[in-house]
C-alpha cells in the first residue's frame, strides 16, 4: 500500500500515480496553470482510481455542460478501478457521483466527512470549501479550516483558514493568519486574496491598493481564475478611490480577455462593469462584447450564484430575447429544486433575476420590490461577503432611483459606518440628505467627502498608496 505526500493511503498506486496526486495537489492549492499535465496523466491511468475522481473533481469546478460530461466520464472510469478502494475513496466514489447527480447537499456532507476522517486531505478539503462557499455556508468553510488547521502545518492550510475566518467577519485573526502564510511564501495567491477581503470589508483601499500591487509579480504563475480575480479586487480598491479610469483599464488589460470562456472570468467582467456603471462610467461597447460568452449559457443553472451575474450581463447588453429565455427556464429550475436548495432558487435567484433584469432596462421602482424580496435570501446565493455585496449596490440604486428614500439612507448609513473611508458613499448620503431636507447632514457629508477625495488625490498625484497617505 502506497501512500501520498500527506501520508495518505492509496489503492494501486504506483510511483507515476503518487507523484501525478502529489504534483496536482501542490497545483491545485497553489492555483497553478499546469493542470493538463495531471489531466494528462489521469487519462492514461489503469490502476488507481484517485486519479480519475480528483480529475472529475477538476471539471465540476468549471461550472460548464462540457466539464460536467467529461466528470462523468472520469466518473465511470473511477468506479471500474474501484476494486479493493480504501474507505477514504470509496468516500470520494460517494461524494463526486452526488455532486454530479445534483444532490450538493450529500456531497458537501460527504467531503466535509472526508476532512473529518482525514484531515490531511486537502484535495478533499478544497472541494468541501468550495461546496461551503457556493452554499453561502460560512460557518463550515470555516469548520473546514479549522480541522485542517489542527493536522497541517502550511500555508495553503492558513490561507483556507484565513479566508473562512474573513467571511465570518472575524477579520483581525483572518487577515493575521492571511499574513504568516505571505510570510511563509509571498507566491501565495489565496493568502493575497484573504488579505484583500479583510481590508476591503474595513474600507483600507490604499492599504489595499498598496499591498496587492506588492504582490501583483507572483501572479503570472496562476490560473485565469485567480489571476484575474485579485486583479478585480485591486480594480474594486481604485473604484473605492475614485480612481475610476484606472480600474477601467484594468478591466481591459487583467481582468477580461484571458479566458474569455471560463465561467468565473465571466462574472469577474460582469461584475466590475456594473460597479462601473454604478458609479457613472461609461463602458461603452463592452457588454456586448460579454455577451458574445454568455449566450451558451442560458439553461445551465450550475449555480444560481453565476446565473443571477449572467443574466445581468445579457440584459446590459440589451439580449431581451436571451434575458426572457433565461428567466423562464431560472422559473423552471426553480420549481424543480430539492428541498435543501429551495430557499436558493426559488426565494432567492428567480426574484433577483427578475429585479436585475427591470434594473437593466429602466425599471427602478420593479427592480426595488423585486430585489428587496431577494435581499434576506442573498447568503443562500454564495459567492463571498465581497462579491454579493453588488446586489446590494444594485438594490440601493433601484432604491435611489424610485425614489425609496427612507429604505435607501437606511442602507447608506448602514455602508458608511461599516467602510466610513469611502467618498462615493459619503455623496450619496449627502444627496439623500438634501432630498429629505437635511441640510446641516448634507453639508457635513459633502465636506467629509471632499477631504477624503483631497487625500485620496494626493496620494495617487505623489505614487503613494499606504494608509498614511
Amino acid at each position: 500500500m502506497r501512500r501520498d505526500g500527506q501520508g495518505l493511503e492509496l489503492s494501486n498506486a504506483d510511483e507515476s500515480a503518487v507523484a501525478a496526486l502529489d504534483f496536482v495537489r501542490q497545483e491545485w492549492l497553489a492555483f497553478g496553470n499546469r493542470f493538463a499535465t495531471f489531466i494528462a496523466a489521469a487519462d492514461k491511468e489503469e490502476k488507481c482510481l484517485m486519479l480519475p475522481l480528483v480529475a472529475a473533481g477538476l471539471m465540476l469546478t468549471m461550472y460548464s455542460d462540457e466539464s460536467h460530461a467529461a466528470a462523468q466520464r472520469y466518473l465511470a472510469r473511477a468506479k471500474a478501478m474501484a476494486a479493493g478502494a480504501n474507505g477514504r475513496e470509496q468516500a470520494w466514489v460517494a461524494a463526486i457521483e452526488s455532486w454530479i447527480d445534483g444532490d450538493l447537499d450529500h456531497s458537501a456532507d460527504t467531503f466535509e466527512k472526508i476532512v473529518t476522517e482525514w484531515p490531511r486531505d486537502l484535495l478533499a478539503a478544497k472541494l468541501a470549501q468550495i461546496h461551503a462557499f457556493n452554499r453561502g455556508d460560512s460557518e463550515s468553510l470555516l469548520r473546514i479550516g479549522e480541522q485542517l488547521t489542527s493536522a497541517n502545518d502550511n500555508r495553503f492550510v492558513l490561507a483556507m483558514h484565513a479566508f473562512g475566518l474573513e467571511e465570518c467577519n472575524r477579520l483581525d485573526e483572518a487577515e493575521a493568519l492571511a499574513r504568516r502564510a505571505v510570510a511563509l511564501d509571498r507566491h501565495d495567491p489565496w493568502a493575497h486574496h484573504a488579505i484583500a477581503h479583510c481590508l476591503e470589508a474595513r474600507g483600507k483601499m490604499l492599504e489595499g491598493v498598496a499591498f496587492l500591487q506588492s504582490v501583483s509579480d507572483t501572479w503570472a504563475g496562476c490560473n485565469s481564475f485567480m489571476a484575474t480575480h485579485n486583479w478585480w479586487h485591486l480594480a474594486l480598491f481604485l473604484i473605492d478611490l475614485d480612481r475610476t479610469d484606472e480600474a477601467l483599464a484594468l478591466y481591459d488589460q487583467r481582468v477580461w480577455g484571458v479566458w474569455k470562456e471560463f465561467c468565473e472570468d465571466q462574472i469577474n467582467a460582469i461584475s466590475l462593469l456594473a460597479r462601473l456603471e454604478l458609479r457613472g462610467i461609461d463602458v461603452g461597447s463592452r457588454w456586448a462584447d460579454l455577451a458574445t460568452y454568455l449566450k451558451p449559457r442560458l439553461h445551465e443553472h450550475y449555480s444560481a450564484f453565476h446565473d443571477v451575474q449572467y443574466l445581468y450581463g445579457l440584459a446590459r447588453a440589451g439580449e431581451q430575447s436571451a434575458v426572457t429565455e433565461m428567466l423562464a427556464s431560472l422559473e423552471d429550475r426553480a420549481e424543480r429544486a430539492k428541498p435543501f436548495e429551495r430557499e436558493t432558487w426559488a426565494d432567492c435567484a428567480v426574484p433577483l433575476a427578475h429585479g436585475l433584469a427591470a434594473h437593466a432596462k429602466g425599471e427602478h421602482a420593479n427592480a426595488a420590490r423585486l430585489l428587496g424580496r431577494a435581499m434576506p435570501h442573498l447568503r443562500t446565493l454564495g459567492g463571498s461577503i465581497a462579491q454579493r455585496a453588488l446586489f446590494g449596490a444594485i438594490h440601493l440604486d433601484a432604491l435611489t432611483r424610485s425614489g425609496w428614500n427612507d429604505a435607501a439612507l437606511a442602507i447608506l448609513q448602514a455602508d458608511e459606518r461599516e467602510r466610513p473611508s469611502v467618498a462615493a458613499t459619503k455623496r450619496a448620503l449627502a444627496d439623500l440628505y438634501k432630498k429629505v431636507g437635511r441640510t446641516e447632514q448634507a453639508l457635513a457629508a459633502e465636506y467629509q467627502a471632499e477631504q477624503l477625495a483631497r487625500r485620496y488625490r494626493a496620494a495617487a498625484q505623489r505614487g503613494m498608496t499606504g494608509e498614511t497617505a
